[in-house]
């Protein structure tokens, strides 16, 4: 009866212990936070449109536009992909984790050019959080690298 499950929702089986794998993402979950990032994007797109803000900070909004845009394509792409096509999975982050880290040069670059101690430590916090995304991207590697097993 479980094999019939399994076979049914394109589980992949360990090598190891026999059991189907649990799945690695949520699709409906997946959807939903990628539309919610979209829209994040162009909300914070149409407030940044009748007033910008100082002069280096109209390309941190800009940048940011394009963080959350690019960030929620992403998530449907995956949410589409659902659990199958592993290697696809491995791509996606591996190229979104040369995004982040991408643009998040660009905005700590940007930080630390405008004077001032608050925004010298938002540039260094930027920094911290790309060394913790680019954490979470091998161990998002790692971890789906077990799910590449021939049924």
């Amino acid at each position: 009866m479980e094999k019939k499950n399994t076979k049914k929702l394109d589980l992949p089986i360990s090598s190891k212990t026999g059991e189907p794998l649990k799945p690695f993402i949520k699709p409906v979950g997946t959807l939903l936070l990628g539309i919610l990032f979209i829209t994040m994007g162009f909300l914070r797109l149409w407030r940044d449109i009748p007033y910008p803000s100082g002069t280096l900070l109209i390309y941190t909004d800009f940048l940011l536009v394009i963080c959350f845009l690019v960030e929620g394509c992403v998530l449907i792409y995956r949410a589409k992909l659902g659990n199958k096509h592993v290697l696809a999975h491995q791509i996606i982050v591996l190229i979104n984790s040369f995004f982040i880290i991408f643009m998040g040069f660009a905005f700590s670059i940007i930080y630390w050019s405008i004077p001032g101690l608050l925004y010298m430590v938002q540039g260094n916090i930027i920094i911290i959080l790309i060394l913790v995304s680019i954490i979470a991207s091998l161990y998002w590697l790692v971890k789906l690298e077990k799910y590449k097993v021939k049924n």
